[in-house]
């Protein structure tokens, strides 16, 4: 049952990318290759080899997950850490809690947000320069071998690169064009990074400034 979960977590992510690829088609290969070696490299982490780094750390966070996930949903609410080291173990707990244990499920989000990644970065990149270096910049996050596995470890990496991110494209956009939805844009990335590693607050700080 847990693979279970999981696998439909899985499926989910498919889905989004298989929508991010209809509304950009010059990314579509990229991401759809982005996606085929992070579940390739998921699955065989799973159920054949222990990747490197999904010990320790990762095991903590997925206990700490688990401890709190097996209160009902409206008790783990109540758990809210704000921004700090726990609050990835929190997010995964309220997963837990509704669809029961699945580390798969927990990858599967991480998956999620490893995809967003390589999107934002083609998209930054295709804001900076051109379609052009937008693509090699694409292909690059989406093979470097310690980005794929960041994408599927029950770690913090990947949420805080996706959403600087989504800052820095917030950050360019108000160089070029001054619009006050990029300031939400890029406060908002910055919020989020802030969420599981509060020095990015100085991100945001500096931004202000």
């Amino acid at each position: 049952m847990a693979d279970l979960t999981g696998f439909i977590g899985i499926f989910l992510v498919i889905i989004f990318t298989y929508i991010v690829a209809l509304r950009h088609p010059d990314i579509s290969k990229i991401i759809f290759v982005a996606l085929g070696v992070r579940v390739l490299v998921l699955l065989f982490g799973h159920y054949f080899i222990i990747l490197p780094d999904s010990t320790d750390d990762a095991w903590n966070f997925e206990q700490q997950a688990w401890l709190w996930g097996q209160n009902d949903f409206f008790s783990v609410l109540k758990l809210y850490t704000g921004p700090s080291a726990d609050f990835l173990s929190w997010l995964i707990a309220i997963a837990y809690s509704l669809f029961g244990r699945s580390l798969l499920m927990a990858q599967s989000i991480g998956l999620l947000f490893g995809i967003g990644s390589v999107f934002l970065s083609w998209l930054l990149a295709k804001k900076l320069w051109n379609n052009y270096i937008a693509n090699k910049v694409g292909w690059f996050v989406a093979l470097f071998p310690s980005l794929i596995l960041y994408s599927i470890l029950l770690l913090r990496e990947v949420y805080i690169i996706f959403f600087i991110l989504l800052a820095l494209i917030g950050v360019v956009n108000w160089v070029s064009d001054n619009n006050y939805k990029s300031i939400t844009i890029a406060m908002a990335g910055f919020a989020g990074a802030t969420f599981f590693h509060g020095a990015m607050m100085v991100g945001a700080i500096t931004f202000i400034f």
